[in-house]
């Protein structure tokens, strides 16, 4: 009777089982890049808010409730099924370069990319929420609501300017980025080598 093959044993096994023989089969300098953005995210601050007796972290993974509502970066964070769905995301991200070990595709290589870019993302649209109006104009602009919540933004501009004085980025922040951009660089020429081939 003849044995199959290692290929054939390894395809016919479940994909968590093919998952966790391709985390085991990464390089070293790859799994330590992913324990950065690990830690980064699930257990260090990405931001740390600092204002009079208020002294407080916000995790990466919790950056869903902040771009919805920047004012929870001061008032803390409540659990949600929105911030269960984006620690998956993150879950995903952190995983993404064991793609090119379950699948033959080049473009596979291009997952190493995935934490730097959800980081970059979620940058974008922090600071785009946090710099727009926070209260929506009315049609007629002569009206005196139009000018009274144009006053309004004015000055909500202006206090969230001095607030963000008092928000910096976090020991997580910065370790997360750093293991972002090694793996975007690994995956990135990897994917170039592949490609010469």
């Amino acid at each position: 009777m003849d044995t199959p093959s290692r290929m054939e044993v390894s395809r016919n096994q479940p994909l968590a089982a093919r998952a966790l023989r391709a985390v085991v089969q990464l390089d070293a300098s790859t799994k330590l890049a992913m324990m950065c953005v690990v830690f980064g995210w699930f257990f260090m601050s990405t931001l740390v808010v600092r204002l009079g007796s208020l002294d407080h972290g916000v995790r990466f993974f919790d950056m869903t409730a902040v771009i919805a509502d920047p004012t929870r970066l001061f008032f803390g964070i409540d659990t949600s099924i929105q911030r269960i769905l984006f620690g998956l995301i993150c879950v995903a991200c952190v995983f993404a370069p064991v793609a090119p070990q379950l699948s033959k595709s080049r473009l596979a290589w291009l997952a190493y990319t995935a934490p730097l870019a959800l980081i970059v993302l979620s940058g974008l649209l922090l600071y785009s929420r946090a710099s727009g109006d926070f209260f929506a104009t009315t049609a007629d602009a002569d009206s005196m609501s139009a000018h009274l919540i144009h006053f309004a933004n004015d000055l909500a501009r202006r206090s969230s300017t001095l607030v963000s004085r008092h928000v910096a980025i976090g020991a997580g922040g910065y370790l997360a980025f750093i293991g972002g951009v090694v793996l975007a660089v690994q995956g990135i020429r990897r994917f170039g080598s592949h490609g010469s081939r």
